[in-house]
Parts: structure tokens; sequence; C-alpha cells
């Protein structure tokens, strides 16, 4: 709906618990379709892509489906919608003022319209509350198979050891997905496109209003005849394919020739005019191709860049971390490339791990790992705002909080789709206590954050880096602690600041 829908709106506002839609239905009986009752104002009706939702503890919320992006409504903004039904006479004088300057907003904002005498609301676009807790999306990788053998894979695809869920199955995830109220999807593997019913997935997706805002792929599959299917759908979703450095991307692929099919891939997406996202591994052998890796990728017509170091999962842990990149070795090469970076006047919008981001084009940058303002409000904040919104779908059917935690300790204890009702998952299960874990009971349990002066700021850092740094999912993170007791963020002001 864009910035101006804000004031409409209140993302986890304190909401009232009593459920108004019963007065609401005797004011649009009182106002609507009496004998005789002149009507002065055409009644107003939600237009055809929005979607009155709610969920446990966020009850009023409104869904746009062509973006599967959801807001979440106070008392007033969700009452003033109610009313927008097509039929409800909105000269009535029992509508409040209040409810009339909503409407004003909505229709400005092209939220409602004049119902011209058109039917009433679809049925689908009527309030249904969701019995189970809020995720706003579905991080899913429908098969752990794979074309490549990359040396890092978290599935350790090449074995596939993960294997996939069947054609039925997998449509029994998306109707599970539709029944918790989840309207968007990223879609990876494995290599999402090894699928023969990859187009069946995306269309059972598309029938239940659920969106695919991104792609992970490798882009040796990536051609014309997709992008075509792609477009008869009207789906165009961010490509987000992996790119590991200049003269490295076949090695740790495992695949000669990996490197030309991903610049081909761009290529063809970019011509297509396909939005493209990377992300790329770091390590000691990579490490010195970044600047040049990034502005190659900008060349092509990436948009954005996304940079980790590669971590101790998967095949990875055959490298017996002779690759793997400490703290200071990986930042220290961040601040020399952040001068690069700025000079080249901002060339994609990136995000350096927890380290740095910035967008295209701008001089306005972000610390991802400075998560909380330091006030003891944090204490009940979630410990990964991410994972609290953002639910991982292993391609065996098992919630994980995120990729990275794939292989570790955690992954045995989190239940699996297939065996446990998702929307069981979304209201008591183990996953929902972890995604849920507020700071308060990290540092209860985490002395060494505990006594930290950083401890309302970083909150730890992140739990996959926690388990694979410490062994602890309620550990510290050792990357951010650096980051923090180094003073990192005044060496990247400065470099802003000169």
């Amino acid at each position: 709906m864009g910035d101006s829908s804000a004031k409409l709106t209140a993302e986890g506002a304190t909401v009232s618990k009593m459920d108004k839609r019963r007065g609401i239905a005797v004011y649009q009986d009182a106002c609507s379709g009496q004998p005789g009752r002149a009507r002065n104002q055409m009644p107003y009706l939600l237009k055809e892509f929005f979607l009155l939702r709610g969920w446990e503890r966020l009850p009023y919320a409104l869904v746009d489906i062509r973006r599967g992006s959801t807001s979440f409504l106070n008392d007033s903004a969700f009452q003033a919608l109610s009313f927008c039904d097509g039929a409800f006479d909105t000269s009535c004088p029992i509508l409040f003022p209040v409810h009339r300057q909503v409407m004003g907003e909505l229709l400005k904002n092209g939220i409602i319209e004049e119902s011209q005498g058109r039917t009433r609301l679809q049925e689908q676009q009527k309030y249904r509350l969701y019995p189970c807790r809020y995720i706003r999306r579905a991080h899913w990788a429908i098969t752990g198979k794979c074309n490549y053998r990359c040396r890092h894979c978290y599935l350790s695809a090449p074995e596939s050891k993960y294997g996939e869920l069947s054609h039925e199955q997998c449509l029994d995830v998306i109707r599970q997905l539709s029944e918790a109220g989840i309207f968007t999807v990223s879609l990876t593997g494995g290599e999402a496109l090894v699928r023969p019913d990859f187009l069946e997935i995306v269309d059972a997706l598309l029938e239940r209003s659920i969106s695919i805002s991104q792609i992970y792929s490798n882009g040796a599959l990536i051609n014309e005849q997709l992008l075509d299917e792609l477009d008869k759908r009207g789906v165009r979703p961010e490509f987000s394919i992996s790119f590991d450095g200049i003269g490295y991307h076949d090695w740790i692929r495992g695949v000669t020739g990996a490197e030309q099919k991903a610049l081909d891939a761009f290529r063809l997406l970019h011509r297509r005019g396909f939005p493209i996202g990377v992300e790329m591994t770091l390590n000691k052998p990579n490490l010195h191709t970044l600047g040049a890796t990034i502005q190659l990728l900008a060349d092509h017509g990436v948009r954005s860049v996304k940079t980790s170091p590669t971590t101790g999962a998967g095949n990875w842990l055959n490298e017996q971390g002779r690759y793997d990149l400490g703290a200071e070795e990986l930042y220290n090469a961040y601040l020399d490339y952040l001068q690069k970076y700025r000079a080249a006047g901002a060339p994609v919008s990136i995000m350096l791990g927890g380290f740095f981001a910035c967008r295209k084009g701008t001089d306005q940058f972000q610390i991802p790992c400075k998560r909380y303002d330091g006030s003891d409000g944090m204490l009940r904040q979630t410990v990964c705002a991410s994972a609290r919104t953002t639910m991982y779908i292993g391609a065996d059917g098992r919630l994980l909080p995120c990729v990275p935690l794939t292989g570790s300790g955690l992954e045995e204890q989190m239940p699996s789709i297939t065996e446990m009702p998702l929307v069981q998952a979304l209201s008591d299960s183990r996953y929902l206590r972890a995604i849920d874990t507020r700071l308060d009971e990290l540092l209860d349990r985490n002395e060494k954050c505990r006594v930290c002066e950083h401890r309302l700021t970083c909150g730890g850092g992140c739990r996959a880096g926690a388990l694979f740094t410490s062994g602890e999912f309620l550990g510290c993170d050792e990357y951010t602690c650096r980051f923090f007791k180094d003073n990192y963020e005044e060496r990247i002001k400065a470099i802003y600041a000169s």
C-alpha cells in the first residue's frame, strides 16, 4: 500500500480484545437497505485484492494479495474497513467522525472505491481470524536435490540427504500455508528448478492467493521458456542467484562452467526485466575478490548483494576449518571494501552480513547487528525478528527458525509439517517457543551477554551465529560480539564522514 497508508495501520499496536464485529453488523443492518431511506452518498467497497484478516494477538489486519503484504490495524481503521462492504450507507448518522476520516484516507490511498452498484464484498475478502500466531513469509525448500556439488551446502544436496516431499505432500503444505494465513513464500532448494512439477507448485500457490516473492537458484536452469511461463502467470519474483567470487565460483560450486552459467542467467534476467539479487558466501580463498565481484554483478544488472561467511555445517565440515574466516579478518576486508563502494556511488544495494547495509545510490547506511535501541524495553523483544516473521520449511518438511540451522542439534527438536499441522505448530510447539524467545530469557541463561554493556543493543547477536561459534542457541555470537567490542561502527562512520 506504500508509505501513504502508514497512518491507517499500527504494526504490533495494542488493540482491544473485545470483538466489535457484532456491533458493526448491527450498525450495517440499521443503516443499510432501509425502506424509504434516501442514500446521500455512494457506498464504499473494499477493492478486490484486499482481504480482512486476523491472527492470535493480532486480530485486525488488511492483506494485499498482489504483494503478499499485511498491515495491522487499530480498532478505528478496522471498523471503517468493515463498513466498506458495498452496501453500507455512509450517510448514516451512527457512523463516527473517525470512521469518516479513515474512509477518506482509504479512498485516497486506493484501498476502497465507490461501489457503483456492484455486488457486495466477495466471500474471500470477508474477515477471517486464523487460530494461530502470525508468520509473514515462508521460505520453503521444495527439494533437497541439486544439480551442483557445492562444498558448503547446508543440506548436503549432492547426496540428497534431505530428499524431497512428493507432489501430493507439496500440495498439502500449500493447503496448510493457506490455513495458517501465510500469503507470501520464497522458493529454494537444493535447486528449486530441478523439480519437474515446479510450475505446478507455482500454480497451486497462486490458486491459494499466495504470492511468490523470490526464487533461489544457481542459475543453470533459468531459460527463456521458464521466464515465459512465469510471465504468462503474471509472476515476476526476484531471482536470488548464488555467486561466490570471480574465478572461485566453480571451485565452491563443484561444477566446471558454473560461473559462466550464472553470468548468462544474469544477462537473461536483466534483459527480460526480472529483478536479480545475489547471495555470496565468503571464505579465505575468495575474500580478496569481494570488490571486483560486486562491481561485475552491478554491471550485469544485479540490484542487491548479500554476503555471509561460510559456516561449519553440512558439506563445509569436510573442509575442517582450513578456509574459515575469523571476525577480524572478515571485518577488516569489509572496511577496505566500503571505501571503494562509497567512491563508486553505491552501485548496488548491499548487506555485508550483520556488519553493514546500504541501498543502491545512497549514503544512508544501517548496522544490521545493531538491532535494539538500548532501552530496558528491549528485554521483551524476540531474539531474532527475522525468525519470528519468516518460517523456514526444510526439504523434508521440518520447520526451522532459519536455513543455517539445518544440520544443527536444534533441528532434531523441531516439528515436521508432515506430522504436526502447521496451525498447531504456530500455536504451541518447540518451533514457536524457539522463534518467540525473548531477550530477557537469553540474558538469564547467558552470563557473558548478561554482564555486557552492549546487551540491550546487540541482543547477543545472530542465533545461528551463536550456535556455530559458541555451541549454544542462546549463546553469544562471537562475530557480533567482536563488532561491538572493537568499535567497528565508529570505523564505518569515519569512512562515511570523510
